[in-house]
């Protein structure tokens, strides 16, 4: 299973369950998270902790997915990025577009 959804009070965490986070996973990956945007979540952890890797592709859904809950009135944040998935964050300069947390406690203590 490349994803997985996790419910803590009214956050909710999508667990990407992959090393490397690539366009083959991209599609998949959209229609999970603006399924979950359409039903109305409003805060949104995407936990990186298993993901190394991810293209440029698998961070343009991120950055969508960011701008269609900002108009919904909501967030997404990021927990857990590290190695090239973080270093792609710093290169592109969207690290000052998202609020990361190191793990996934702390993203989610931050909606509070």
């Amino acid at each position: 299973m490349n994803f997985s959804k996790e419910i803590r009070g009214d956050v909710l965490v999508e667990i990407i369950n992959l090393k490397r986070a690539t366009v083959m996973e991209t599609e998949e990956f959209r229609n999970i998270l603006f399924k979950d945007i359409d039903e109305g979540w409003k805060k949104i952890v995407i936990d990186l902790k298993e993901c190394s890797f991810m293209d440029s592709t698998f961070l343009g859904t991120l950055l969508i997915g960011l701008k269609t809950i900002i108009k919904r009135e909501g967030d997404l944040r990021i927990a857990g990025a590290h190695g090239d998935s973080q270093a792609i964050l710093e290169l592109t300069q969207t690290s000052r577009v998202f609020k990361s947390y190191k793990n996934l406690d702390d993203a989610i203590a931050s909606f509070n």
